[in-house]
């Protein structure tokens, strides 16, 4: 391949011939994946000058010193016998060396691909406002379970003419939602007043281990709970060990209708034939709680679009410059059509509120929630589905003038475990029990490795999460633990009231509290399993559920997540082969596949990498991920 240099410096062009060039034989350009993601360009990094090319560098070093501005370009020559740059690239003068006969400095790769990997892990803050989408996230809220938990003393003296001494204390309660008690009212027997009762009422509940010791002629004792004409008596026997269940409702109906003191009341009192006294013992109280159901008011969020987060990224990482174009690949799954992102600061109504993320996190929930990787083409990021960059048709076929072939497998692509999903939070409620959407962990069935294949998530789906940052709308507090988190939503963008619904519909739910209410189904380990199936089949055609961090007895549209998946194929194998041949006719394509035989075998795969020397022939090296192994 012939070539023409022209070495800049200072803004001014020197066309120099290949002897300026010590290393001109060394030149080199490859094209490969990172992973099996999509396919970039990379070039030597190190340029050795000699002669003028040595003259002008040193000068311009010796004059501008950190300042000092260079750069190549190499251009190779078209069948009209005409030159078109191949690639260019700045010289890097902080690694200059220099032994006053060759000048080595390295090259910097400006490249998208290089900006990104340079800055992939920053993690940018982003003012909400300024990156908005317009229309908001309309919150419905989740249907939550109230908790109050109450206890009493554990020894009484009783006698029949009065009701025992009981005073009620609440501890350790969970309130989603009030304005419906008024308890701890330090009235004897009373638990709590009922202001309001939600739809689905409101229950008390008391299981309690008692003794009723013998003695005097007292003939039994009655623990009595009640609320708004709903009575339950449990009657304890002289002399007896009882366990003692009570359990009474309130619901609208019988709050409106009654018409004396509204609320929860509880009571020991004793039956005898005349004044006697006698000693009860509350032993163990099992449960003594009021519980109910409530939503909360509907609230507006501001949403963000996954484009509007991938440019604000690339951006970021140039330097605040525009100049790279970043896409996403929609129509292919719908569960990304249909998804929003959403600040932590936002949920919780901050003014003002920022996200927080960097490239590689938005990276790595693209790919295990979607199976969608980044494909770098020029000055475009674009995230595509896996599968659309491993396609079936060939573009090339390889038979004759190969050397250095090998075959061998690729351990670190075997994997004996998967675990999947996101990572567990700690809620420190009664409600977070019914989460899912934690790490699940499967088994492949391959235990030839102790490789794990790890697809969490950064960003977060869990609905109760969700709700619990919800709660904390209007409240002062110093808890931020989860401010700087990212969540994301199925929705529907409702034009009629210009503005975005949960999606629940399409995705039936078992195993939680009140499937009607519960959203983000659609991003459960599921379908991630689906999502990155093909790549999961590189190494296993079945995995086997293991454990999970969350509520493992969800079932989704009839799919358990104990249940074991099954993969019907890899969009490769765990084998790769390498090979050098004198074809100088390098492919272009990233998504096609290239055919080596080889001693009666074919060989099918897709570029790992391919390079060559540009000026010097000395045979194209070829890395293919292997597909198929067929007889030739």
């Amino acid at each position: 391949m012939l070539c023409k240099y022209v070495l800049t410096v200072d803004s001014i062009s020197y066309d120099i011939p290949k002897s300026c060039i010590q290393n001109w034989d060394e030149i080199k350009f490859s094209r490969k994946r990172s992973g099996l993601e999509g396919i970039t360009r990379t070039f030597t990094s190190k340029f050795q000058f000699v002669g003028e090319a040595y003259d002008l560098i040193l000068e311009e070093y010796l004059s501008k010193y950190l300042a000092s501005n260079a750069s190549i370009t190499v251009y190779t020559i078209t069948n009209s016998h005409t030159y078109d740059e191949f690639f260019s690239c700045r010289l890097d003068f902080s690694s200059l060396t220099y032994d006053g006969n060759t000048v080595s400095i390295n090259s910097i790769d400006d490249s998208v691909a290089n900006i990104i990997k340079a800055n992939k892990g920053t993690q940018y803050e982003y003012s909400v406002d300024e990156i908005k989408d317009a229309y908001q996230l309309y919150y419905d809220r989740l249907n939550m379970q109230n908790l109050l938990n109450f206890t009493v003393d554990d020894t009484y003296v009783i006698n029949p003419i009065e009701l025992a001494d009981v005073y009620v204390y609440s501890y350790n309660t969970e309130i989603a939602k009030g304005g419906y008690l008024d308890f701890n009212k330090g009235e004897k027997g009373v638990i709590a007043d009922i202001l309001d009762v939600p739809s689905s009422g409101i229950n008390a509940y008391i299981d309690m281990d008692v003794e009723y010791e013998n003695g005097g002629d007292g003939e039994y004792i009655d623990l009595t709970l009640s609320t708004c004409g709903n009575t339950q008596v449990v009657r304890v026997f002289n002399g007896e060990n009882k366990n003692v269940k009570l359990n009474v409702r309130v619901d609208r109906n019988s709050f409106n209708a009654y018409g004396q003191r509204k609320m929860f009341y509880f009571s020991i009192s004793m039956k005898a034939s005349h004044t006697t006294y006698a000693n009860f013992r509350i032993k163990k109280i099992n449960e003594f709680k009021i519980t109910y159901y409530s939503i909360d008011s509907p609230i507006h969020i501001d949403a963000i679009t996954p484009h509007t987060v991938l440019c604000k990224l690339l951006k970021s990482m140039n330097g605040g410059n525009d100049g790279i174009k970043g896409e996403i690949d929609y129509g292919y799954n719908e569960n990304l059509d249909n998804c929003v992102i959403l600040a932590a600061e936002s949920i919780r109504g901050i003014k003002k509120a920022k996200l927080y993320t960097s490239y590689t996190e938005f990276k790595d929930w693209m790919e295990a929630e979607f199976g969608f990787v980044p494909v770098i083409n020029g000055n475009t990021v674009c995230f595509k589905h896996r599968d659309s960059l491993f396609g079936n048709s060939n573009i090339k076929k390889v038979t004759n003038n190969i050397s250095d072939f090998e075959y061998k497998i690729d351990a670190s692509r075997i994997h004996s475990r998967i675990r999947i999903g996101y990572d567990k939070q700690d809620y420190e409620s009664i409600n977070g029990r019914d989460e899912f959407r934690f790490t699940t962990e499967y088994t492949t069935g391959v235990d030839i490795t102790e490789n794990v294949l790890e697809l969490i998530s950064p960003y977060r789906a869990d609905a109760y999460g969700f709700e619990f940052l919800a709660q904390k709308r209007g409240k002062d507090t110093t808890d931020n633990e989860s401010d700087n988190n990212v969540f994301f939503a199925g929705v529907n963008l409702d034009l009629s009231d210009k503005r975005y619904k949960m999606i629940r519909d399409g995705w039936e739910i078992d195993g939680v509290l009140d499937s009607s209410r519960m959203f983000n189904t659609m991003y459960w380990q599921g379908e991630m399993l689906k999502a990155n199936a093909s790549y999961i089949g590189m190494f296993t055609k079945k995995l086997s559920y293991s454990s999970s961090d969350g509520n493992s007895d969800v079932v989704v549209n009839g799919i358990g997540m104990k249940d074991d998946f099954n993969v019907e194929s890899g969009i490769i194998t765990c084998g790769d082969v390498s090979f050098t041949t004198y074809d100088e006719d390098i492919p272009s394509t990233d998504n096609e596949t290239i055919k080596v035989l080889k001693d009666g075998l074919a060989y099918e795969g897709y570029i790992k990498e391919v390079s060559r020397v540009i000026e010097r022939f000395a045979g194209v090296k070829y890395d293919l991920f292997v597909r198929s192994i067929t007889k030739a």
